[in-house]
This record gives C-alpha cells, structure tokens and sequence, in this order.
C-alpha cells in the first residue's frame, strides 16, 4: 500500500485482468521485460518500463514493434538527478577536457 497504491499484483496475468488499470510499470529485473512487455501489449495499454528495456538491442526492436500502435516509455528518470546533471554540465563545459574512452563496471 506504499504511495496509496490499492493494490499490488506479483502475477502479470492478474494485473491485466483488472477492468481499473490503464497503463502498465514495469520495474522487474531486464530479463522479463521482454515476456511483460510482449503481454502489455497484447492486452493493449500502454507502457512504461524502466531501463534498461530489455537485455539485446533485438529484443527492444522486438518491443517497439509490438507498440507500434500503443503508447511505450522508457524511464530515464536518473538523468535529472544532481549528480548526473553535474557530470553533463562538466562535460559540455569541457571541464574534463577531451574524452577519450569510458569504461563502465556493472557490479
């Protein structure tokens, strides 16, 4: 019931089931998304669905496709944070000179 939210499903079935919902929030790890997104869709609502969309870049063209007619969003809601904001504003300043390579660590 965290936010006022009445209720919370755990079975994506149940969730399209209900006659109230008129969008879909998909916020489970990347590896389901494309299953989720590809019944959202069949079902016919909307959808936004947090980053990253999915694992391959096959798999997104899979989802646009799917949504070609609905709407699809995906969230970058980060990029508004105070650090993030920060780092962009270092960069197009050139405060961090010329970059070269970036190398990123998933842990």
């Amino acid at each position: 019931r965290r936010h006022g939210i009445p209720r919370a499903y755990d079975d994506v079935d149940a969730l399209l089931a209900d006659p109230e919902i008129n969008a879909v929030y998909i916020a489970t790890p990347p590896g389901s998304h494309l299953e989720i997104a590809l019944k959202v869709a069949a079902a016919g609502y909307p959808l936004y669905v947090e980053k990253p969309a999915a694992r391959t870049a096959k798999e997104c063209e899979t989802m646009e496709r799917a949504f070609s007619k609905l709407p699809l969003f995906v969230a970058y809601y980060r990029r508004a944070y105070p650090r993030y904001v920060a780092l962009r504003d270092a960069l197009r300043g050139g405060r961090l000179g010329t970059i070269q390579s970036v190398s990123y660590v998933f842990a």
